[in-house]
C-alpha cells in the first residue's frame, strides 16, 4: 500500500487485516454486547478451524476398508493401494469392521494423533441441500445456512453471530476473532452492526503507526542471512496492500510475548498455526482463529497415476495439512497450552466416490470432518458411507443425499457449547439451536451440560421407549405457558411440531409416532420463547 493511501484511509473503522508473520491477518470485533458465560469459564480457550477451500476428497482421505473392492472398483486410476510400498495407513485395528480404516499414506501424523486420542473422525458431514457451487457452498456454511429457502440468505456470519452473543469485547484487549491466511474478509465474521475494513489511527503518528506495522513483530531483515528462520515473512510491505486495526498494538505484543517449541516445516499452512500459537502462547485471549489451506478442487490429476497414487496435488495437500496439524499439537504440548485449543477442519462440500476420466473427482456432497486436540474426545463419530449404489459405467449414481450422517452445525454446536461453554441462549442467538439438541461426542469433559442431559433430562420421560406407534411424554413445568413439541432425527431436521399449553406442574402428553421411519429420534419441549426446556432422545421400532 502507498504511504498516501494508508493516510487516507478512515480514522473510525473496527475491523482490518495486516501483515504477521508473513501472513495476513484480520482481526474482528463487534458492538451488541452480551456475555452469557462468566469469562473466567472460558478465558484461556480457543478454537482453530481450517477451511480445506475447493472441497476435500474425502474417500481418498479416509478410505473404507471393508468396502475396498467396491472403492477400487469406482477408483480404479486414482485409487490408494491397500497393500504394498505406500499403501493406506492401517487406522486401528481394533475398530469393527463397519469402520475399519485406511487412512492416505501422507496421514501418518494424523495416525500418530488417533493413537494419542487426539483426534476425532467425523462421518458423512453436509449440509441438506447439495450445492455444488464453489462460492454458494462457502457462503452457507460461514454464515450457518444449508441451501435451503429458509436458511439460504442470512445476513452474518455464524462465527460473528456467536462471539456476539457469547462474550464482551470491552474484557477483552484481544480481537475476539482473527483470520489468517486469506486477503478477503471472512463471511464467517461478516456482521450487520460492523463491517467495514478500516483502519484506526486515533490518537497515533500515522507515520510512525505504518512504520511499526511494517515491521510486526520482528526485528529488520538480515539480508545475508537467507536460511533466517521469518526472512521471506517479514520482507511482505513490497507490492502488498497492508492495513491496520486499532488492536495491531495488542496483537503485536503477544506475539513478542510468545514463543515456538516445536519444529515446523516449509509450509504456508504451518506458517499460519506456528503464528496461532506463538500468539497464545503470548498471551492472546482470542477465541476463534480462522486459517485456510486452497487447492482441494482436484479435477484432474489429483493422483499421478495408479502406480504412484500416493503423489499428486491431493497428496500434497494432505501432507501438508497433517504434517502442519501435528507441529501445532506439538508446539501447543511444548508450550503448556494443549488443554486449551481444540482445532478443526470443514470444506465446502466433498467430491463424488466416482472418479472422472482425468484422474480426479467432481464436486459431491459430504466428507469427513476431524477435530484434533487433547480436550477431544478422540475415535470414529458414525461409519463410511455405503458404496454399495455406485458403479463406473452404466446407470452411474454419483451421489447420495440420504447418507448424510451428520451436519455440520452439530459439530460447531459441539465445540462452542461443550468447548467454550457457549450457553443456551449464545447456541440460540447463533442460530444453531436446532443442531444442538444433536449435538455430537467430541470433548470430553464439556465445560457445560447439553441440552439433552443433566438437568432438562430428568425432567422429561416418554413411555414407551423405544416406542412403535403411541407414546406418553410426561413433563414438569413450572409455569402455565404456550410452548411447543418438536421431533428432529439425527440429521437434526425436524419431522414434527406440535404447539402444547404446558399447565403448572406435571403434564401428560400423548403424541402418535407412527409415521416416522425406524430410527433414534430427539424430542424437544420450548417455552413461549422457543428457548429448549427439556429434551430426550427415544428409538421409533
Amino acid at each position: 500500500m502507498k504511504r498516501r493511501k494508508f493516510i487516507q484511509l478512515s480514522t473510525t473503522g473496527s475491523l482490518a487485516g495486516f501483515m504477521l508473520n508473513g501472513h495476513l491477518v484480520s482481526a474482528f470485533t463487534r458492538t451488541q454486547l452480551l456475555n452469557n458465560v462468566p469469562e473466567d469459564i472460558i478465558r484461556d480457550r480457543s478454537i482453530v478451524m481450517i477451511q480445506l477451500s475447493g472441497g476435500n476428497d474425502g474417500l481418498n482421505t479416509i478410505i473404507p476398508k471393508n468396502q475396498y473392492d467396491k472403492y477400487a472398483s469406482i477408483r480404479p486410476d486414482i485409487r490408494i493401494k491397500d497393500s504394498g510400498s505406500n499403501a493406506g495407513i492401517e487406522l486401528d485395528t481394533s475398530l469393527s469392521v463397519e469402520s475399519e480404516s485406511l487412512l492416505h499414506p501422507n496421514l501418518l501424523p494424523f495416525k500418530q494423533l488417533w493413537d494419542d486420542g487426539k483426534l476425532n473422525i467425523v462421518h458423512g458431514v453436509g449440509y441438506p441441500q447439495l450445492n455444488k457451487s464453489h462460492f454458494s457452498g462457502r457462503a452457507l456454511m460461514s454464515k450457518g445456512g444449508d441451501g435451503t429457502d429458509e436458511n439460504n440468505n442470512k445476513p452474518n456470519g455464524w462465527m460473528a453471530r456467536y462471539l456476539h452473543s457469547g462474550f464482551d469485547h470491552n474484557d477483552y484487549d484481544d480481537p475476539l476473532g482473527i483470520q489468517l491466511g486469506n486477503k478477503k474478509p471472512a463471511d464467517e465474521f461478516h456482521s450487520e452492526d460492523e463491517h467495514k475494513v478500516d483502519i484506526n489511527l486515533s490518537g497515533q503518528d500515522a507515520s510512525g503507526f505504518y512504520s511499526q506495522l511494517s515491521n510486526i513483530g520482528n526485528p529488520l531483515p538480515e539480508y545475508g542471512d537467507a536460511s533466517s528462520e521469518y526472512i521471506e515473512n517479514i520482507n511482505f510491505i513490497n507490492g502488498m496492500e497492508v492495513t491496520a486495526t486499532n488492536y495491531a498494538q495488542r496483537i503485536s505484543e503477544v506475539f513478542d510475548a510468545g514463543s515456538n517449541k516445536a519444529t515446523y516445516l516449509q509450509h504456508d499452512l504451518a506458517d499460519q498455526l506456528k503464528t496461532v500459537a506463538k500468539m497464545i502462547s503470548g498471551g492472546s485471549k482470542t477465541k476463534v482463529f480462522l486459517l485456510r489451506l486452497d487447492g482441494f478442487d482436484n479435477h484432474a490429476n489429483q493422483v499421478e497415476g495408479q502406480g504412484d497414487s500416493h503423489l499428486g496435488k491431493h497428496a500434497n495437500l494432505l501432507t501438508e495439512l497433517s504434517q502442519s496439524i501435528k507441529s501445532f499439537q506439538e508446539d501447543l504440548k511444548l508450550l503448556g497450552i494443549e488443554d486449551n485449543v481444540v482445532t478443526t477442519t470443514f470444506t465446502e462440500f466433498g467430491r463424488k466416490p466416482v472418479q472422472n476420466g482425468n484422474r480426479g473427482t467432481d464436486h459431491g456432497n459430504f466428507g469427513p470432518m476431524f477435530v484434533i486436540g487433547k480436550p477431544v474426545h478422540g475415535g470414529m463419530t458414525g461409519n463410511h458411507m455405503s458404496l454399495d449404489a455406485f458403479s463406473l459405467t452404466g446407470n452411474v449414481k454419483h451421489f447420495d443425499d440420504t447418507q448424510m450422517q451428520h451436519d455440520y452445525r452439530q459439530v460447531y454446536s459441539a465445540i462452542i457449547g461443550d468447548f467454550l461453554g457457549a450457553s443456551s441462549q449464545t447456541i440460540t442467538d447463533t442460530e444453531l439451536d436446532d443442531y444442538d439438541i444433536s449435538r455430537l461426542n467430541l470433548i470430553a469433559s464439556p465445560i457445560l451440560g447439553s441440552p439433552s442431559s443433566n438437568e432438562s433430562q430428568q425432567k422429561i420421560v416418554m413411555t414407551p421407549n423405544p416406542v412403535l406407534n403411541d407414546a406418553v411424554v410426561r413433563f414438569h413445568s413450572p409455569l402455565w405457558i404456550r410452548g411447543g413439541l418438536a421431533i428432529y432425527d439425527t440429521q437434526g431436521r425436524q419431522v414434527q411440531k406440535m404447539t402444547i399449553d404446558f399447565s403448572s406442574g406435571q403434564n401428560v402428553i400423548p403424541v402418535n409416532l407412527g409415521h416416522l421411519s425406524k430410527g433414534l429420534y430427539v424430542l424437544t419441549l420450548t417455552d413461549d420463547s422457543n428457548h429448549t426446556m427439556s429434551s430426550l432422545k427415544f428409538t421409533k421400532d
